[in-house]
């Protein structure tokens, strides 16, 4: 079994798909953002592509750490199943080659439809020759390939629709859909809270702040930023989003020290 290429992108399945996508993208950007700038987060609200999401990182080398340390981690109380995904998204080609991103692609296929749509069109020219012929009262090998062709394209179809269904979870576009285009919102990284914090105490503290939109907490697994001290042991981190940097930028000169209780100071950091 070959193994996809290591890639900045990574393709993540098996998530719970209850959730309201808004909220999913947010927490997956808090999950995910200690390991490094997170420049897009990808989850899709059709059918086939619930419980799915693509998170694009600045680095291929934050992708394999992020990867190596939440593979199998709890989220919303399911395992996290995490790939390298198999194509580039429009994010990182935008970024290595401006020129080639949306303009190839949409060449590309254009030029698909135009070759299916002039297939197409031929196909119905010699059906519909082979039918004039029939009604002439020609019903020879003519006729009898005309309703060989007819099974053959009907089988070719349904083969065809299973095909996609099956290879759509690994095969999902990347490109922006809708709303799909999530740009990275700002995040405070809070290490070193003791264990009895929980996500209802952290969105307390911070929602006294404007801009604050969500908090969650973060794997055990995840590593605390390189500036903040080495935390107590059994400490936990959560991650706070807001809306802009300034927003953020103020409820950290505000919280960063905070002492959640005699031992337990609070680092804070702005992703």
């Amino acid at each position: 079994m070959a193994f996809p290429t290591p890639s900045p992108t990574l393709y993540v399945s098996n998530l719970e798909s209850k959730v309201k996508k808004i909220e999913l993208r947010a927490q997956l950007y808090a999950l995910f953002t200690p390991y490094g700038q997170v420049i897009d987060v990808v989850a899709k609200k059709h059918a086939g592509g619930r419980g799915q999401a693509f998170i694009v990182f600045a680095e291929q080398s934050a992708a394999t750490s992020a990867l190596r340390s939440l593979s199998g981690d709890l989220f919303y109380n399911k395992e996290l199943r995490i790939t390298y995904a198999k194509k580039p998204s429009s994010a990182t080609i935008a970024r290595t080659d401006p020129t080639a991103s949306r303009d190839a692609a949409a060449i590309e296929a254009a030029r698909m439809v135009v070759s299916r749509a002039q297939g197409e069109y031929e196909q119905l020219e010699k059906e519909r020759e082979l039918e004039d012929a029939a009604i002439r009262g020609d019903n020879g090998p003519e006729k009898r390939a005309l309703d060989g062709e007819g099974d053959e394209r009907e089988s070719k179809r349904v083969k065809g629709n299973n095909e996609v269904g099956e290879e759509e979870e690994e095969e999902m576009e990347l490109d922006d859909d809708d709303d799909e285009a999530t740009p990275s919102k700002p995040t405070l990284i809070c290490t070193n809270l003791p264990a009895e914090c929980n996500s209802d105490i952290m969105s307390a503290l911070f929602s006294q702040y404007s801009g604050f939109i969500t908090s969650s907490s973060l794997p055990s697994s995840s590593k605390p930023p390189s500036s903040h001290p080495k935390p107590n042991p059994g400490a936990k981190s959560f991650a706070a989003i807001f809306g802009t940097k300034e927003q953020a930028q103020t409820a950290l000169t505000e919280v960063n020290g905070y002492l959640m209780q005699p031992g337990w100071e609070m680092s804070v950091s702005l992703q």
